[in-house]
């Protein structure tokens, strides 16, 4: 049971860092959105950003090329970004 725990691990470690580029943007939290979608998308050409305003109901799917970017009334990106 322990040997897959950690060959998960390392499973989950490769993936991370084999070329899928990054996967949360904690630092553009108050950004503009569109600066915000130009880093996301040139830090990780893997991904589209997709902006919907804060709070607003989203499809509920993981999908792993895409990062859902919550914006806030000024523009302002108002959530951690994660891909998914």
């Amino acid at each position: 049971m322990r040997r897959r725990g950690r060959q998960r691990e390392r499973a989950s470690q490769q993936s991370r860092s084999i070329g899928c580029g990054k996967l949360e943007w904690p630092e553009l939290v108050g950004v503009k959105a569109d600066v915000a979608t130009a880093i996301i998308e040139r830090e990780n050409p893997n991904v589209k950003a997709q902006s919907i305003p804060c709070g607003q109901y989203r499809i509920q799917d993981c999908c792993c090329n895409r990062v859902w970017l919550d914006y806030s009334p000024d523009g302002t990106v108002c959530k951690v970004l994660k891909v998914g």
